[in-house]
């Protein structure tokens, strides 16, 4: 069924959101752990802002709100925790490299955040249903790249062919009609759920309340998904719902953005998401 292949060492992982597990994580600053800017694109290292106006962070619409419930209220749906699987080394061993793979395989193809996210969740989720085999080894690297597939499916516009999806040290090269059966057991394993509500569903909410009009709101918007995917191979951090994470991530983007007050539109942003900082 896998041809193996020579395995070779994987990159260095993601940077640790260790902060959010102090006493007072939410808001203690990352310090040196925080992000390494790019010196070119849209973002660089740049110092603080004093122009990040959170001007649309009331609640003038009601439809603003019931979207926000909706949002709060699904997420523990498709929501997967590790939190009594830590002590399971293989398994979380086996995750942390797919998760390490998708994230290899989005920066070659340049995918969305989101996708990578959706293929995350996809893979978690079926690692953690009945139907994942753990005396297989190559169940794993099947189930990443299916899960890749079909995020990929869901989100992007092109979609590399099952074959080109795997690169990046893949250890084991799969037919197309392997990974096809593999879609279609992870679709049947998730129900067919393939939307789940995700950190990134509160970034977009935000960023609309902001109304998108200026640089900054973008930047805002890039800098949360890039803090996003340096934690997400790390299953400590899946442990936090939906809403927890995307607010402790805006939480410390605002403080790396904003030089004068930084804690002015926090208090805002928790109060619009309904999140207190002892969460």
């Amino acid at each position: 069924m896998a041809l193996q292949e020579e395995p070779q060492e994987l990159q260095n992982p993601p940077m640790a959101f260790d902060a959010l597990f102090c006493e007072e994580g939410l808001e203690e600053d990352l310090g040196d752990n925080g992000i390494e800017e790019e010196s070119e694109g849209c973002v660089g290292n740049m110092e603080k802002q004093s122009t990040f106006p959170l001007v649309l962070l009331e609640n003038d619409f009601f439809w603003e709100d019931d979207e926000l419930a909706s949002l709060i209220s699904k997420e523990e749906q498709t929501h997967v925790c590790f939190s009594g699987s830590i002590s399971d080394g293989p398994l979380m061993a086996a995750r942390k490299e797919a998760v390490e793979w998708i994230l290899s395989v989005k920066a070659h193809y340049g995918f969305s955040s989101l996708t990578t996210v959706l293929a995350v969740n996809y893979f978690d989720r079926f690692i953690a249903s009945l139907r994942f085999r753990r005396d297989k080894p190559w169940m794993s690297q099947l189930a990443a790249v299916a899960c890749v597939s079909l995020a990929a499916k869901v989100e992007e516009i092109h979609v590399p062919l099952l074959l080109d999806l795997q690169v990046e040290s893949s250890k084991y090269v799969f037919e197309a009609k392997t990974i096809q059966r593999m879609e279609l057991l992870v679709l049947s394993t998730l129900g067919w759920r393939m939307n789940p509500v995700t950190p990134n569903s509160f970034f977009d909410h935000i960023i609309r309340r902001f109304g998108l009009k200026i640089h900054l709101h973008w930047e805002f918007l890039w800098r949360c998904e890039r803090l996003l995917l340096s934690v997400i191979a790390d299953s400590r951090f899946m442990c936090f719902m939906p809403s927890i994470l995307a607010t402790a991530t805006m939480l410390h983007v605002i403080d790396e953005i904003e030089a004068f007050n930084p804690v002015e539109y926090q208090s805002q942003l928790m109060n619009v998401l309904k999140v207190s900082k002892s969460q």
